[in-house]
């Protein structure tokens, strides 16, 4: 369980890390989903009237994200506005397909083990979210808030330079179960707290995060806990604890870039 007074620490943190950084306020990018949803109510509470709820809906959003998304934002009254992607995304998306390159087969997302089809094509969209988001948040003098979990982060379950392009990871070091857990404890309306979790990003709810990973978040979450803290894995299928360990190995070194060093 997680501790009771969770939503203020990461609430006052948020508040020290953008008064470090002499910024007015805070932009969210809302997509319907459980862990954009948490982040915009503890923006809510922290910065009150500075807080901007940016919906972005491209080529692979449904009606359910902008719905689930204006509904938060009513519950928690947070000032929206909503940027329309489609009318980008579609046109880059042809224009780059039009490029006369030789296509190499990719059946995973980069640097995961994620499976998925026209990872390239896909990430055109949390690339544009990305764009926008800053674009609003330095006209603004804000700063944009990620909604990375720590099983998405683990896992390798986002798109560099896109929504892992962000100035701060509030719920970055909670993993799935925990904000869940902390979504009760906020009263996110149920309808997305129960929302199976998706990439959101094929027009449809078929890249559910669960079903492309291979194994529950509840049982991912458990198993990497276990084999953090050197605890006894044979409790656990030995299936499960190979796909765990082939997913975070596989994702490990997403974020490092390397740099060339000179010699001393």
């Amino acid at each position: 369980m997680i501790d009771e007074n969770l939503a203020d620490d990461i609430q006052k943190w948020m508040q020290e890390q953008v008064e470090a950084r002499n910024a007015d306020g805070v932009v969210v990018g809302l997509s319907g989903g459980i862990d954009s949803s948490v982040v915009g109510a503890l923006a809510k509470k922290a910065f009150g009237e500075n807080v901007l709820g940016v919906m972005l809906p491209a080529n692979g959003t449904i009606t359910k994200d902008v719905e689930y998304a204006e509904l938060l934002a009513d519950k928690f009254d947070i000032e929206t506005l909503k940027v329309n992607m489609k009318e980008i995304n579609k046109p880059l998306e042809n224009t780059l397909k039009n490029i006369d390159i030789e296509e190499n087969e990719q059946n995973h997302w980069p640097q995961t083990k994620i499976p998925t089809p026209n990872p390239a094509e896909q990430n055109i969209q949390t690339r544009l979210r990305m764009m926008t988001l800053y674009y609003i948040a330095e006209k603004k003098n804000y700063v944009v808030m990620g909604t990375s979990n720590k099983s998405e982060i683990l896992t390798g379950y986002y798109t560099l330079y896109g929504d892992g392009g962000t100035d701060m990871r509030p719920i970055g070091d909670l993993n799935k179960t925990q904000v869940w857990e902390l979504a009760e404890v906020l009263g996110i309306p149920k309808e997305i707290i129960n929302r199976p979790p998706t990439g959101g990003c094929r027009g449809d709810e078929s890249d559910r995060d669960e079903k492309e990973f291979g194994i529950s978040y509840e049982n991912f979450d458990k198993i990497y806990e276990s084999i953090n803290n050197h605890d006894d894995l044979s409790k656990f299928e030995e299936g499960d604890v190979k796909r765990v360990k082939e997913l975070i190995d596989a994702a490990r070194e997403k974020e490092n870039v390397p740099t060339f060093q000179i010699a001393e």
